[in-house]
């Protein structure tokens, strides 16, 4: 496993209105940080360290709506980050794409 905790991570702004969901369209909350790495989402819902999830990252704004497989590195009371099992290069442009939303935006601020 490549050390991706020395990789950037950007917050994701609420207003953002990005989200994270399940492969049926239920919505588990909102996306909150994204790096090359993986992802934090807020959500209610409970994960065990260590599973293994197929998520949906969705971003209306950007017409955005990406499969991915993310492993739970991180479990708290509100919030769970995965990192990302793999990510195919056309999800990977997609991720970028909202990082680089979210940075330039962030930078100007």
């Amino acid at each position: 496993m490549d050390e991706r905790r020395k990789f950037e991570r950007l917050n994701i702004p609420e207003s953002s209105k990005a989200y994270v969901a399940t492969p049926d369209g239920k919505k588990l909350g909102a996306l909150t940080v994204l790096g090359r790495g993986g992802f934090q989402v807020n959500t209610k819902q409970e994960f065990q360290t260590g599973e293994v999830k197929e998520l949906v990252i969705v971003d209306k704004s950007e017409g955005i709506h990406r499969k991915v497989r993310g492993i739970v590195r991180m479990a708290l009371p509100g919030a769970v980050g995965f990192e990302f099992e793999e990510l195919t290069p056309d999800a990977a442009v997609e991720v970028g794409v909202i990082i680089g939303k979210y940075y330039s935006a962030t930078a100007k601020a």
